[in-house]
C-alpha cells in the first residue's frame, strides 16, 4: 500500500482523511477519537504528516517522536517512514498498552518502554447515574453563545496558563509566566473543523456575567462516543467545584446528543494528579494507558 506523505498539513481533506480512520477503526481500547484530530488541528502545520491510503496515519513532533493510527500490517512501514523522516539517532514512539502487535515490531526494531509521563484513558457510561451540576449561587452554567468567540479564548487562557499548571505538578515546576497560545483565531479555526458542535461546548457564567470555566464536547455519532477535551477554570473561580459541574454540563449534553460513552484522557501518572482526580470524582473509571518506546541514546528505562 502507497504512501501519500506530506512535509506540512495540506487541508481540510486531510484531516477529515486521518478522522475517517480513527473513526472506522475505534474500539475501546483505542489511542485516538476523532475530536482529538480536531483539537489538534492548528498544530498540524508544524508537524510532518503521512497517510497510507484509507488505512493509516502518522506524524512527527519535534525532535523525534512519532504518534500514529496503523493497523498492524502497516506498523512497519509506518516505523520505516518515520527512519526516513529522522535518519535515527534519539527517537520515541507513543502508542496504548494494548497494542500488542504494534509493541512486537516495536520490539524487534530494537525499542525499549521507558518511565515518564503518560495518559491515562478514562470512560464512564452516559447513563441514568449521571449526576446533575451543582453549582455555587449566582453561577449558570449553559452552551456557548454566538458572538462569544473572544471571551471562550480568554477563559481557556486563564485556566491554561503555564504558571499555574506548573504549580499543580507534584513537585511544583517553574513553567515561566507566559501565556496559552489560545488566541481568538486559533479557537476560530478549531471550531470551524468537523465534528465540534456549539451545544458540547459548555461554560460557566460567573455572576458578573464573564466566563469562569469551560468544557468542550466531541461526538462521534457513528460509535456514540464523546470525547471531554479540554476542560479548565480561571484560578480566579477556583475551588468552587466548577471544574465538576461544567464537566458534568457537558456529559449530559453529549447524552443528549446521542453519545453513550465518554472518554477523556489526563495524564496518568504521579507527577500531575489533579484533573485525574477530577475526572474520577464526576464517575470516569481508568481503563487503558499510554506508554512510550525510545530507541538510541537512553532508551533504557
Amino acid at each position: 500500500m502507497s504512501s501519500v506523505k506530506a512535509r506540512a498539513y495540506l487541508g481540510p481533506e486531510d484531516l477529515f482523511a486521518m478522522q475517517r480512520i480513527v473513526q472506522r477503526e475505534w474500539t475501546t481500547s483505542n489511542r485516538w477519537h476523532i475530536g482529538d484530530l480536531a483539537w489538534q488541528r492548528p498544530a498540524m502545520p508544524d508537524l510532518r504528516i503521512a497517510l497510507w491510503d484509507d488505512a493509516a496515519w502518522a506524524w512527527i513532533s519535534a525532535p523525534a517522536r512519532l504518534e500514529m493510527q496503523a493497523p498492524a500490517e502497516l506498523a512497519g512501514a509506518v516505523l520505516t517512514w518515520f527512519d526516513e523522516e529522522t535518519g535515527g539517532g534519539e527517537q520515541s514512539v507513543t502508542i496504548m498498552d494494548s497494542d500488542k502487535a504494534v509493541i512486537e515490531e516495536l520490539t524487534a526494531a530494537g525499542y525499549h518502554p521507558v518511565d515518564g509521563d503518560f495518559s491515562r484513558h478514562c470512560h464512564r457510561e452516559l447513563d441514568e447515574t449521571l449526576p446533575a451540576p451543582v453549582l455555587p449561587a449566582g453561577y449558570q452554567v449553559r452552551a456557548v453563545r454566538p458572538g462569544e468567540l473572544a471571551a471562550r479564548a480568554a477563559v481557556h487562557r486563564a485556566a491554561w496558563r503555564p504558571k499555574r499548571l506548573g504549580a499543580m505538578g507534584v513537585p511544583p515546576v517553574d513553567l515561566g509566566d507566559g501565556e496559552s497560545g489560545m488566541t481568538t483565531a486559533r479557537y476560530a479555526d478549531i471550531i470551524g473543523h468537523w465534528p465540534y458542535r456549539s451545544d458540547l461546548d459548555q461554560v460557566v457564567e460567573a455572576p458578573d456575567g464573564s466566563l469562569a470555566g469551560s468544557a468542550l464536547g466531541w461526538i462521534d455519532e457513528v460509535n456514540r462516543v464523546a470525547l471531554l477535551e479540554p476542560v479548565g477554570v480561571d484560578p480566579q473561580h477556583g475551588r468552587l467545584g466548577l471544574g465538576a459541574a461544567v464537566s458534568l454540563a457537558c456529559l449530559h449534553a453529549m447524552r443528549a446528543a446521542g453519545a453513550e460513552l465518554a472518554v477523556v484522557c489526563p495524564r496518568g501518572d504521579a507527577g500531575y494528579p489533579v484533573p485525574r482526580r477530577l475526572y474520577h470524582a464526576v464517575g470516569f473509571h481508568d481503563a487503558g494507558r499510554t506508554v512510550t518506546y525510545r530507541r538510541g541514546q537512553g532508551s533504557q528505562s
